[in-house]
């Protein structure tokens, strides 16, 4: 038999095989997270118990071994805060040992203060010794200063020495309370251990109960579907009794229908030969019916005067068979009636038609005359636009786009960027001074700002009205010297030429649009060293993937290859930067920034617009600083950005590569695959190789950029959250795996991004 990875041997295929592959997972889980916690487990379920459990045997192991799964993640959990603390407080006592080693050299120092004062006591003693010998008057004054300065020194060493005793006696006792601390903490901490210790012994003792009661509900297994088989029998002879009982019912409804169809089909042969009777009769027309009716009155009523006088009994057989044929001609008469209203009725419709023929007859006279006018003033139309167009044959296809060739061109000077931590804590200044109001933003803000400008040329920057994302945007080109140039989106837009503009075939013009001003003059010498933004104000009012559908594909291609396409053909006097004449080249020192608010009145991006963009969520609020002024420069140079952009990525190339290789091959991308169907695209790693080195280099750390990079990417509404059918175990054993992978990829921060949204969606469903 096959084994799998735990040297166990492999359950044949079966209709509950997802039941119990999914029992033995837990199992193996709860086995790695007990080995984590150094706690021993040996009443886990056996496999031979998993594949003989039933279905509510296999529900009930499932619910014990997540309760018990639960609880020893959670040990793990306090058993690493333990660890933690009992580091900090390693950490604490190393301070104040450090603390201890400063005092005692103070006290050397103090020590060697004091022997130079007794050598100088003891040299003042034998000046006094020689005063005493023969200059005593000339050296008393001398003395008696120094022996103030000897008291002085004397009184400041005691001083010093109780200081340091103090100090030293104070440090003892903090070492001490320190220690006395970290042995209680430490105690709790082994107490506490002991105690989900037991308890984890105890849910063991509960899941060898729980498979007992297994093992007798086993027992009992084959009487109980027994049971079952007879109760299904029951039911489906019940219900081929009441099927059956339908079935007879419908075929007597089916009779007696046929029987009600047999009748009308012999009323209706009876009325075909009554029909067939009436016109052998020559009573075709009503009019002949009527002439026969009243004829037939006639002859009764002289028939009625001639039978008085005959005997009753052939009066009354002659009045029978005279009242049936008046019967029948009543009958006849009322046909004819019908058929003659119908008659009626068409013949009014036919003289309705004649009418609306007449109408029409007279509109189409109108209508010729009409024509006629039209023809008139259209070949007036066509003189003065021949006279249009022959004067616009000179004219300049794009004047906008031209009159910017016509400019002088110089390249202003510009300043290279400093290192990136420095250019974001500088940057971060600026922007908090560049409108009048200030405005404050984090440097976690600035950093993945920078992050961004790396990996894509389009930015999203989404939030609640207020927080900043247009004036992010202005003040951000403000601060680099660069030029922002603001593009409201209308809802009414649906392609590219609301954007960029459209061209006029009569008047051989092209109308440029602010959007397409601000790509051209990127590219001129007078802005090809400077930053350039196009901001897109409320750019999700209509549908991106509509009116910016060619710049979406024209973010896949190399910087070189970036190009939208003005014309279908090719224009005479065409501006400087086109390329073969109708193209122009998205310049790679300018950034699409788009601001979006989520309300009734807008849209939603697609996957095809949130892949190929840098999305940022500003908060509510920012912690306001004071700024520093910051002295004039000169626009920051877009040549130097891009090379601190590449020293970055060559940098921390290494650590990056690592970290996802990291994330491919544990649990968690396993979970996305698996359970999601989200996997790690070319995309997503080249835009982590661009993105996480910056943010490093900028002062971030590798978590915190890849945490962002997830949380915007992978758990955004429709790929991880915002799903309806994800439960709400599936999330939770995502965070889990996303817990333990982190540990791979960044142990200094924590994915607080990744693990915020997840939480949110887990409480949503949980409320559901």
């Amino acid at each position: 038999m096959p084994k799998n990875r735990r040297n166990r041997p492999t359950i044949p295929n079966q209709q509950n095989m997802p039941g119990r592959e999914m029992l033995y997972r837990k199992t193996e889980s709860i086995e790695e997270l007990a080995s984590q916690a150094g706690v021993e487990l040996t009443e886990l379920p056996t496999e031979a118990e998993i594949a003989g459990a039933g279905e509510r045997d296999r529900i009930t192991l499932r619910d014990k071994l997540d309760a018990l799964g639960e609880t020893i993640r959670a040990l793990v959990e306090q058993r690493r805060s333990y660890e933690q603390r009992a580091a900090a407080l390693k950490d604490r006592e190393l301070e104040v040992q450090s603390q201890a080693e400063r005092i005692e050299t103070r006290t050397a120092e103090l020590k060697d203060c004091e022997r130079v004062l007794n050598e100088r006591e003891r040299d003042l003693e034998l000046r006094e010794a020689d005063a005493r010998a023969g200059f005593l008057s000339q050296q008393r004054e001398s003395l008696r200063t120094l022996k103030a300065e000897i008291q002085r020194l004397e009184t400041e060493r005691d001083a010093v020495i109780a200081r340091c005793e103090r100090d030293e006696r104070e440090a003892r006792e903090r070492i001490a309370q320190a220690r006395d601390d970290l042995r209680k903490e430490q105690e709790t901490a082994r107490r506490d251990l002991e105690a989900e210790k037991l308890e984890i012994l105890n849910e063991a003792h509960a899941v060898a109960r729980e498979r007992e009661a297994v093992e007798l509900k086993r027992a009992n297994r084959k009487e109980w579907e027994a049971q079952v088989r007879r109760d299904i029998e029951d039911a489906q002879r019940q219900e081929i009794d009441e099927l059956r009982h339908r079935s007879d019912r419908a075929q007597a409804g089916a009779e007696r229908d046929r029987a009600v169809i047999q009748q009308l089909r012999d009323a209706l042969s009876g009325f075909e030969e009554l029909q067939r009777r009436l016109d052998q009769d020559g009573f075709g027309a009503p009019e002949q019916l009527l002439e026969r009716l009243k004829t037939l009155e006639s002859e009764n009523r002289q028939l009625r005067q001639a039978e008085y006088t005959r005997p009753l009994d052939d009066l009354e057989e002659r009045s029978e068979a005279l009242q049936d044929r008046c019967d029948e001609l009543e009958r006849h008469n009322r046909d004819l009636e019908r058929e003659l209203g119908q008659i009626r009725t068409e013949l009014a419709t036919s003289r309705l038609g004649v009418l609306e023929k007449q109408n029409l007859a007279q509109e189409k006279r109108v209508l010729e005359q009409h024509k006629r006018t039209l023809d008139s003033a259209v070949d007036d139309l066509e003189k003065r636009l021949d006279d249009l167009t022959a004067r616009q044959q000179g004219a300049e296809v794009f004047p906008a786009l031209a009159k910017m060739d016509r400019e002088p061109g110089f390249r202003p000077a510009t300043e290279a960027v400093p290192d990136l931590a420095r250019f974001a804590r500088e940057l971060r200044q600026r922007i908090a001074t560049a409108e009048k109001t200030p405005l404050y933003y984090s440097e976690q803000t600035i950093r993945l700002l920078l992050g961004g400008l790396a990996m894509s040329q389009l930015h999203i920057l989404q939030g609640i009205s207020g927080t900043g994302k247009t004036s992010l945007a202005k003040a951000f080109a403000k601060a680099v010297g660069g030029e922002c140039t603001v593009v409201p989106v209308q809802a009414g837009w649906r392609d590219r030429d609301d954007l960029l503009g459209h061209f006029n075939a009569f008047e051989k013009k092209f109308y440029e649009r602010e959007c397409l001003q601000a790509l051209y003059r990127a590219g001129t010498d007078n802005s090809g060293d400077r930053i350039n933004i196009v901001l897109l104000d409320e750019m999700n009012l209509s549908r991106p993937e509509q009116y910016f559908a060619e710049f979406l594909s024209a973010l896949e291609m190399q910087p070189q290859e970036r190009e939208v396409v003005l014309m279908e053909t090719a224009v005479a006097r065409p501006p400087r930067l086109l390329v073969e004449d109708r193209k122009l080249r998205v310049p790679d020192n300018l950034w699409f920034i788009g601001t979006a608010n989520h309300d009734e009145t807008t849209f939603e991006f697609a996957d095809k617009t949130f892949d190929r963009a840098h999305v940022m969520e500003l908060p509510r609020h920012e912690d306001a600083f004071e700024p520093r002024s910051m002295p004039p420069s000169a626009p920051i140079s877009v040549a130097s950005l891009h090379e601190q952009f590449g020293k970055a990525q060559r940098d921390y190339r290494q650590k990056v590569d690592a970290a996802l290789a990291a994330i491919q091959r544990s649990g968690f991308s396993k979970s996305l695959e698996r359970d999601f169907g989200l996997g790690w695209g070319n995309r997503l790693e080249r835009q982590a190789r661009a993105f996480v080195p910056v943010v490093m280099a900028a002062g971030g750390t590798l978590g915190m950029a890849f945490d962002h990079l997830l949380a915007t990417r992978l758990f955004r509404a429709g790929k991880v959250t915002g799903r309806y059918d994800i439960p709400v175990d599936t999330l939770k054993r995502l965070e889990t795996d996303l817990i333990g992978m982190w540990t791979d990829v960044d142990t200094g921060s924590g994915p607080e991004a990744c693990r915020e949204r997840l939480e949110r969606e887990i409480e949503r469903k949980e409320r559901e």
